[in-house]
């Protein structure tokens, strides 16, 4: 895997967009989610779960660039009463009890006035804690539901090779398969190699090669 020192020296991956996200085997939720962007999603509550890095946080942000949203939990005063408002709330399993009773009732008014919920949580609504409150849990189960799930490599691979194409670039066909099985699978810090790889050739004026990328990799992990 990739040093620490060395993921922690690479640029910042672009601000998470509904257009930047990675749909890989998602595509019933995600296209929720434009519903829900659009303003004809026809449910309450869409609760988004999965595992870290499935990309529902990624989601959240995205959706908080439209007008209307609000991301956490809001304050009763602040609560919009416009029938387009959408509130996007993130790991919902974490709620304390005070949070689970203010969700509750933020449900019950948005089901009243048109609004709309997203929700993310690492577990399905039936399967958050038992202390959860139940009038929640079962309220949250009412709408849809889905499952993120994590790309796999070759959707990782097919998407930093479309990048690649986007940025102009000629990679040897073994440099992608080689960052995947040897530096990471977090498509972020794979997608800051890749800019850095770019930026190495250029100055190198030399092609992006296997030979290349290990050269690189060598002085990073020398200058860290």
């Amino acid at each position: 895997m990739m040093p620490l020192q060395l993921a922690l020296s690479l640029t910042l991956p672009d601000e998470p967009s509904l257009a930047n996200f990675v749909m890989g085997r998602n595509a019933e939720a995600v296209a929720q989610i434009h519903e829900v962007a659009r303003g004809s999603f026809g449910h309450t509550a869409l609760y988004l779960w999965g595992e870290s890095g499935a990309g529902k946080t990624h989601l959240l942000q995205g959706l908080s660039q439209l007008p209307h949203a609000m991301m956490g939990l809001p304050e009763p005063l602040l609560e919009d009463a416009t029938a387009g408002a959408v509130y996007l709330i993130d790991d919902v399993h974490l709620l304390d009890d005070a949070q689970q009773m203010a969700l509750f009732h933020l449900y019950n008014r948005a089901r009243a006035n048109q609004q709309k919920l997203v929700l993310t949580a690492n577990v399905a609504p039936s399967h958050l804690p038992l202390s959860f409150l139940p009038d929640l849990k079962t309220r949250l189960a009412w709408d849809l539901v889905y499952q993120l799930q994590l790309l796999t490599d070759e959707n990782k691979a097919q998407v930093l090779e479309q990048q690649a194409i986007e940025r102009g670039l000629s990679l040897a066909p073994d440099v992608v398969p080689y960052m995947l099985r040897h530096l990471t699978r977090d498509l972020s810090q794979l997608h800051a190699i890749l800019q850095h790889l770019d930026e190495y050739s250029l100055r190198t004026k030399r092609a992006l090669t296997l030979p290349l990328l290990k050269e690189w990799l060598s002085i990073q992990k020398s200058i860290n």
